[in-house]
């Protein structure tokens, strides 16, 4: 039997859906605990289903998985996003990243960062960025150690 440090890097596929699904909704509950404006829907289960089944085969979002033992651990998806009004023209945006929690701090979100890196930089980006809440700290030190730095601040007031 596969240890937790054991695992690899793969493509998403169909087959993939219901794991992946799980993962990301777990990723938005996480986004939550951060901050109210962050409130799971009480649809999230099946929004998540369509947006993760959506995005597998489309040209502009590269989603990959983290697979220890059959099991899915870790998933990583980027859109590839264009930026008219500057140099580069285009961008890989990471949308959602999240590792099962007995899978943290052994490089499985290091390695997801890499594997979507080498991809982007095969279809020609050559920036890449992230997206989550400012509060959440732990995505702050994670792509901070990584390298990242802010480059966007938005704001919001509740109406």
């Amino acid at each position: 039997m596969a240890g937790e440090s054991e695992y690899i890097i793969r493509i998403a596929r169909k087959e993939d859906v219901d794991q992946i699904s799980d993962l990301v909704l777990r990723l938005k509950k996480l986004n939550e605990e951060f901050d109210p404006l962050y409130t799971v829907r009480q649809e999230a289960p099946e929004v998540v289903r369509k947006y993760v089944s959506d995005s597998l085969g489309r040209e502009d979002v590269i989603t990959l998985v983290a697979e220890s033992s059959g099991r899915v651990v870790g998933v990583i998806r980027a859109e590839i996003r264009s930026r008219i009004f500057y140099e580069p023209l285009i961008a890989g945006v990471i949308t959602d990243l999240y590792v099962l929690p007995s899978y943290r701090r052994k490089g499985v979100g290091e390695a997801l960062i890499s594997s979507l890196t080498k991809i982007l930089k095969s279809r020609g980006v050559t920036l890449v960025s992230a997206e989550f809440p400012p509060m959440n700290k732990i995505a702050v030190e994670f792509y901070t150690n990584l390298g990242f730095k802010p480059l966007l601040y938005v704001f919001f007031k509740e109406l």
